[in-house]
């Protein structure tokens, strides 16, 4: 006698589905990863400034000095001029805030808000 074994796994219509979620998570990883490594530059550069400093730096000196190191890590979304100097207590905080707009596909766009900071 046979025993009615009942068969499992994904039929096309399922594999076809996962398949689709599975490419969609990846095209957005593929659009939202550039735009962090570019935030770590950022950040990267925003503490290379400030250590570099001498004492007491003008906003405009580190305009500059930021300005020359972005440029040498291929950084396009911040320059100089959006650069925030403030001090806190006797530190100096160095502050870039920018927004990012990545089209994925007809009118769907993720906007990514950054702000990155370094302390002195």
């Amino acid at each position: 006698m046979r025993s009615r074994h009942r068969q499992s796994g994904l039929t096309i219509v399922g594999f076809v589905f996962v398949a689709a979620v599975v490419l969609s998570i990846a095209m957005i990883g593929f659009r939202v990863l550039p735009s962090y490594i570019e935030y770590f530059s950022v950040e990267k550069t925003l503490r290379q400034t400030l250590t570099n400093a001498r004492d007491n730096p003008t906003l405009d000196q580190l305009r500059k000095d930021f300005d020359l190191k972005a440029s040498a890590d291929y950084i396009d979304s911040v320059r100089g001029r959006d650069l925030e100097l403030t001090r806190e207590g006797n530190e100096l905080v160095l502050t870039a805030s920018w927004t990012s707009t990545l089209h994925l596909v007809g009118n769907v766009s993720i906007l990514l808000e950054f702000e990155a900071s370094a302390r002195k």
